[in-house]
């Protein structure tokens, strides 16, 4: 994938409305660096539901609080960063001296699967650092979605919700579930991204059906590989459903 067009407007609207009880630091966990944000609440509160949050490729952090900000219940938001460095931002899949993107599909999916494996470990020790009455919620956005849908394939036990956004899996690595009930995956995506297209996001989900995983898919008209307000609205008043 490239890098998504996201409005300028963005992080202007960042800086001037942060919040002013985060602790906005880079942490780092099980391999991870992150920013752990804590919203609607006090600073000290404990036990708060947390949401696991995935920018797109050449963002921050910081950008995609812009996001996911939203949300109106309390809740900890841990900012994910990407491992690897590329121009403004980072990636979360290597960009030199392989490029993820130029890989043949076996070696993206076994590169996949690694990456995805490493954020598992994140999640689990995420639980035990920051603990809640309710499993984490992920959501991300293009390659952050990727890994948000891996997780809620291959991991979704470790999860309430994963909210894939403009983003796409690999279906091999989609395994049949026994029929017992599976934390929703529920993707978001424009109907004229030209990136992943629309027929390829509609086909994941019914290939999870298939695999009797609960999912489903929200698309939006005259929208590209981009975050659309109406799309933000949803996806957050939805998130919103599942902090307890």
């Amino acid at each position: 994938m490239k890098h998504l067009a996201f409005k300028t407007f963005t992080f202007f609207w960042f800086f001037i409305f942060q919040p002013t009880n985060a602790q906005n630091t880079i942490k780092e966990l099980a391999g991870f660096k992150y920013k752990e944000l804590i919203v609607n609440a006090d600073s000290t509160a404990s036990k708060l539901p947390v949401i696991i949050a995935m920018h797109w490729m050449r963002s921050t952090p910081d950008e995609f609080f812009g996001y996911i900000k939203t949300v109106q219940k309390p809740a900890r938001i841990i900012l994910l960063q990407g491992t690897y460095p590329y121009k403004e931002g980072f990636s979360f899949f290597p960009v030199s001296p392989d490029n993820y993107y130029k890989m043949n599909d076996d070696a993206k999916m076994e590169k996949l699967s690694e990456e995805g494996d490493r954020l598992a470990k994140f999640i689990k020790a995420a639980v035990k650092k920051y603990p809640s009455n309710t499993k984490p919620i992920i959501v991300g956005a293009s390659q952050g979605g990727d890994l948000s849908y891996y997780i809620g394939i291959k991991y979704n036990q470790l999860i309430s919700l994963a909210c894939p956004l403009l983003a796409t899996i690999d279906n091999r690595i989609i395994t049949k579930r026994d029929k017992k009930k599976s934390s929703p995956i529920i993707a978001f995506h424009g109907e004229d991204d030209p990136i992943v297209k629309i027929d390829v996001a509609k086909n994941h989900i019914e290939i999870l059906k298939q695999n009797n995983f609960n999912a489903t898919i929200n698309t939006y008209k005259n929208l590209q590989h981009d975050i659309a307000p109406e799309m933000q609205a949803n996806y957050c008043r939805l998130i919103d459903q599942y902090l307890k």
